[in-house]
């Protein structure tokens, strides 16, 4: 059922010029009357990219949030010993550099 207070726009195309707009949209992850009404308003595309990085940290940080969880509960066991050659004053600060660039990187977006 159409919205009320949208009225319908009749855009004839060449079959190759469809395609490009269907893969526009694809790439822009909009449906194709997003798309088009967008670049008939001049409203901004999303940026695809930009919202790869997000995803791309988002991961980072669940994998860092997971670390910290194994962490805990390693050094709540009694019989926990680091592995030879690692210092936990090592790994903290490993964490915490890495805890450090995700910081700088979404501040960066």
């Amino acid at each position: 059922m159409p919205a009320k207070n949208r009225v319908p726009v009749t855009v004839w195309l060449r079959p190759e010029e469809k395609s490009e707009v269907v893969a526009l949209a694809r790439q822009a992850r909009l449906s194709i009357s997003d798309l088009v009404r967008r670049l008939a308003t001049g409203r901004a595309l999303p940026d695809v990219h930009r919202h790869e990085a997000v995803i791309a940290l988002v991961k980072v940080n669940a994998d860092q949030a997971r670390l910290g969880n194994l962490l805990r509960m390693a050094l709540s066991d009694a019989d926990f010993k680091p592995p030879d050659g690692v210092t936990l004053e090592r790994l903290f600060d490993t964490i915490r550099e890495t805890q450090s660039i995700l910081k700088t990187k979404i501040e960066e977006l």
